[in-house]
C-alpha cells in the first residue's frame, strides 16, 4: 500500500495517483534527515531525554504541551521542508501550505482533545472541505506498531457517518484562542468501524516522509504503547489542481463552507482564495 519513491518524475500523474488513494513514502535524503535533526535540536531546549520515553516523567503532559506550542513558531522547519519539496520535484509556483506542526502522541491513549494526544479516526478534508489537499507526515523518533498512524484503505471512497454537518472551523479556532479544548479539533466519526476492517499501519523511519490524500480515513493507533511518538505534519494545496478540478472524491463531507484561510502561499505568504469566495 505504501509505495517508496525518491523523486517525482511526472507531477500531474503523481497527484492523480494521490487523489485516487495511492500513498507514497519518500526515502531518506540529506535534507529530510537535516529537518529531523533541526526539530530534535529545538526539542532539546525543553527536554533532553530519550524522546520515546518521555511518558515516564511525572510532568510529561506539561512538557508535551509546551513543546507542541513552542515548535509551531520556528520558521526554519518550513524553510527546510520547502527545500525538500523542490528536491523531489513537487514544488512549483502558486503552492500553498498550512502550519508546520510537531505532534506528541502519548504512550497511553488518555486524551483525544489536547494538543499532545492521539487522534481519532477522521479525514483531514472533513476540516476544510477542500479535496485537492495533500498531507505530508513523518516520524521524528522511531515509531512502534502500538503508537503510529493507521489507515482504513477500504474507506477511501466509502462513506461513514460523521459530524461535518454541524462542525465549524471558525468556532473551533475561537475556542482554541481561549485555550478551551471542549470543542472538537475536527469533525468526529459517528459510527463504530467493523472489528475486522482492513487496517494498514505505518512503519517508516525518521527521515522518510509519508504523502497521501487528505481524503484517506486514518487515525492514531489505539493500543497503549511503550513509546511516546514524536512526528511532524503539514498539508499542501496547489493552485493548478484547483483550476483543473484535479481532486480526491468528496466521500462524505457535509461542511457548509470551504475553509481555505489556514493555507498560505509558500513564497509570499498570501492567503489561499477560492473562486467561490
Amino acid at each position: 500500500m505504501f509505495e517508496p519513491i525518491d523523486k517525482i518524475s511526472n507531477l500531474s500523474k503523481f497527484k492523480e495517483d494521490v487523489f485516487k488513494g495511492k500513498i507514497f513514502v519518500f526515502k531518506k535524503s540529506e535534507i529530510t534527515l537535516n529537518l529531523v535533526q533541526e526539530i530534535k535540536k529545538n526539542i532539546l531546549i525543553e527536554y533532553d531525554g530519550q524522546l520515546e520515553k518521555l511518558h515516564h516523567l511525572d510532568n510529561c503532559e506539561e512538557i508535551s504541551s509546551t513543546l507542541v506550542a513552542n515548535l509551531k513558531k520556528i520558521p526554519e522547519f518550513k524553510k527546510l521542508f520547502k527545500i525538500f519539496l523542490k528536491e523531489v520535484n513537487f514544488f512549483h509556483e502558486k503552492s500553498y501550505w498550512d502550519q508546520f506542526r510537531v505532534r506528541v502522541a502519548p504512550a497511553q491513549n488518555k486524551f483525544s482533545y489536547r494538543e499532545a494526544s492521539r487522534i481519532s479516526s477522521h479525514r483531514d478534508t472533513w476540516g476544510t472541505n477542500i479535496h485537492q489537499q495533500i498531507n505530508w507526515w513523518a516520524p521524528i523518533s522511531s515509531i512502534s506498531e502500538t503508537n503510529t498512524m493507521i489507515f482504513y484503505p477500504d474507506y477511501f471512497a466509502r462513506a461513514v457517518k460523521n459530524s461535518t454537518s454541524t462542525w465549524d472551523l471558525n468556532t473551533y479556532l475561537e475556542h482554541r484562542k481561549r485555550e478551551d479544548f471542549s470543542y472538537p479539533s475536527a469533525p468526529q466519526l459517528l459510527e463504530e468501524l467493523p472489528s475486522d476492517a482492513n487496517v494498514q499501519s505505518v512503519n517508516i523511519e525518521p527521515g522518510e516522509i509519508l504523502c497521501f490524500s487528505g481524503c484517506h480515513l486514518h487515525s492514531s493507533s489505539k493500543e497503549e504503547s511503550d513509546n511516546t511518538r514524536f512526528s511532524y505534519e503539514i498539508r499542501t494545496i496547489c493552485q493548478d489542481d484547483l483550476d483543473n478540478r484535479r481532486e480526491a472524491p468528496n466521500t462524505d463531507c457535509d461542511l457548509q463552507w470551504q475553509f481555505p484561510k489556514i493555507f498560505r502561499n509558500i513564497d509570499d505568504n498570501s492567503p489561499l482564495k477560492l473562486l467561490a469566495e
